[in-house]
C-alpha cells in the first residue's frame, strides 16, 4: 500500500510542475534572414528587400481588436523620434476580403508604415515568421532581417523603443 501512494504521490509532483516555456528558435534558424513579401493596402509591397538595411518592426493585427490598435499606434510613435530611423509595418490576418477594413485600419489609427493583408500560408501558421496564434504580437528584425525580438500581447513603448534598438545594433546592411 505505501508503495502504491509513493507511486501516486509522484505521479501527482510531477504533473503538478509548470509546464516549461516553449523554446525558441535555434540559434542557427535565428541566423537566417526571414525571406516576407505582403501585399499591402495600396498596391504597394511590405517585403524583406524593401526593408533591409535598417531594424524593422512588423505587428501582426487583425481589425477587430483594441489591443492590437494600442500598440499599432505605441509603435507609430516609436517609428517616428527612433534613431537610428527604423521601419515599420503591419499585417492583417484576416481574409484579403477584409482589405477594405485594413485600408480603414491604417487611415483611422493615422499609421504612417505600411498596412498589409496576410497571405494564406501566414493566415494557417505556415508562413515565414511561422505560427502567429494571438495578436497583437510584434516581431522585430534586425539590419539584415534576422529576427532578435518578438513579443505577443500588449508591448509596452520602452520595449519597442529597445528591440528597435537592439535590431540596429545588429546584423550588416551588406549581409546576404
Amino acid at each position: 500500500m505505501a508503495k502504491i501512494l509513493g507511486v501516486l504521490l509522484g505521479v501527482l509532483l510531477v504533473s503538478c510542475r509548470p509546464t516549461p516555456a516553449p523554446l525558441g528558435p535555434s540559434a542557427e534558424a535565428a541566423a537566417a534572414p526571414i525571406e516576407f513579401a505582403f501585399g499591402t493596402t495600396d498596391g504597394s509591397e511590405l517585403s524583406s528587400s524593401t526593408t533591409r538595411g535598417r531594424a524593422t518592426a512588423i505587428l501582426f493585427v487583425t481589425t477587430y481588436d483594441v489591443v492590437s490598435q494600442l500598440v499599432a499606434q505605441r509603435l507609430e510613435s516609436v517609428l517616428r523620434t527612433h534613431v537610428p530611423r527604423a521601419n515599420g509595418g503591419a499585417v492583417v490576418l484576416e481574409a484579403p476580403k477584409y482589405a477594405e477594413l485594413a485600408t480603414a485600419y491604417r487611415t483611422t489609427l493615422s499609421l504612417s508604415y505600411p498596412v498589409a493583408m496576410a497571405d494564406p500560408n501566414t493566415l494557417s501558421g505556415g508562413g515565414p515568421f511561422g505560427v502567429v496564434a494571438q495578436v497583437p504580437t510584434l516581431v522585430v528584425l534586425d539590419r539584415s532581417g534576422r529576427e532578435v525580438w518578438r513579443k505577443t500581447g500588449v508591448a509596452e513603448t520602452r520595449e519597442i523603443e529597445q528591440a528597435l534598438a537592439l535590431g540596429s545594433r545588429r546584423g550588416s546592411a551588406s549581409s546576404p
